[in-house]
């Protein structure tokens, strides 16, 4: 069997891992553009940013993901020490 099957289970941790990886980093880089724009009165410009370096945060995630789901799984050897 050259690649195993991932149970439904697993995918949708993946999923859900993936997701909340996408809405944080959009989150963080939103809301701290936006409070380092209260600190500086720059609004509306670091929020914008800020939200942007999210998007770009979440799209490197999701092409990490998607470059680990590509690799091909190596099968598992035996490892009996008395063949022949």
């Amino acid at each position: 069997m050259a690649q195993q099957k991932k149970s439904w289970v697993r995918l949708l941790s993946d999923a859900i891992n993936l997701a909340t990886t996408v809405v944080a980093a959009v989150a963080l880089g939103y809301f701290g553009g936006r409070w380092l724009d209260g600190k500086f009165d720059t609004e509306p410009w670091l929020s914008v940013a800020g939200f942007l370096l999210g998007i770009a945060a979440g799209i490197k995630a999701m092409w990490e993901k998607a470059m680990d789901n590509k690799k091909p799984t190596l099968p598992e050897k035996d490892t009996e020490d008395d063949k022949g």
